[in-house]
């Protein structure tokens, strides 16, 4: 699965996939939405530079060219926006996907549309049968998107999530390849 080219979700809509190259970039939209991140992901609550972003990118580039993840940002009408990405598990054939949008795009069905394609590009290669999501119970805005898009409910993961000064109850979804 490595070696990705960009994915048009529909026009305006494109799955571009990460490189280090977009570090300033990524790292203007991440420190706009850091303190509404930092309510449903770890990493959102660490310092973050554009030095820490470049590395982070080269990594998730490292890992498509591996085959064991699915990295992109999501640009719409030109702009970074968010980013969606599938961490494969070709052994078991599983796959799990994370996500987050900016604030300015939220409610306009960029982020439903951009995993929903990626979901799709996933079990299009026909090796993964199983697809999860893990978001924070009380994240209810992401419990819904993953509803919309097909995914059951499982159960809750009590305690799964370690942020600097709690513990958080994680949601865990899934969506099963037909057939």
């Amino acid at each position: 699965m490595g070696g990705q080219r960009p994915i048009e979700v529909r026009p305006g809509l494109v799955l571009e996939p990460m490189h280090p190259d977009l570090a300033a970039e990524y790292f203007a939209v991440v420190d706009r939405n850091l303190a509404r991140l930092a309510r449903w992901e770890p990493w959102a609550t660490a310092p973050q530079t554009v030095s820490s972003v470049r590395v982070y990118l080269a990594w998730q580039a490292q890992a498509c060219t591996s085959g064991t993840a699915l990295p992109f940002v999501i640009r719409l009408d030109g702009a970074l926006v968010g980013s969606c990405t599938a961490r494969i598990d070709g052994v078991d054939g599983n796959a799990e996907i994370g996500y987050w949008i900016d604030a300015d795009a939220e409610g306009a069905g960029v982020a439903a549309e951009s995993i929903g394609t990626l979901v799709a590009h996933v079990l299009a290669g026909g090796d993964i049968g199983r697809i999860q999501a893990r978001t924070a119970v009380d994240n209810t805005r992401s419990r819904a998107l993953l509803e919309r898009l097909g995914f059951e409910f499982e159960g809750v993961q009590r305690s799964a999530q370690r942020f600097a000064d709690r513990r958080v109850d994680m949601a865990v979804y899934a969506r099963i390849a037909a057939g």
